[in-house]
């Protein structure tokens, strides 16, 4: 269902260190993202084109939604 996949991801993002005051917007944000914010690509769900969330694995802070390649290369 819509609502546990929200739930699921919000989770996974916690897990890796994603620190945010509001999740809720944050995953709305991230919804309305088609295009990579890095190179522009049109964003999917599977393959290299994968949507990610880019956060500062030090700090926890939210950068960019990427393409799966860009936020491979950001690391």
């Amino acid at each position: 269902s819509p609502a546990g996949r929200k739930v699921s991801r919000i989770a996974r993002w916690k897990f890796r260190g994603l620190k945010s005051d509001n999740f809720d917007e944050l995953y709305q944000y991230y919804l309305s993202v088609n295009n990579c914010e890095n190179c522009n690509c049109k964003l999917n769900e599977c393959n290299a084109s994968k949507k990610c969330l880019d956060h500062n694995h030090l700090t926890g802070e939210f950068r960019n939604i990427l393409c799966h390649s860009c936020n491979i290369k950001r690391r």
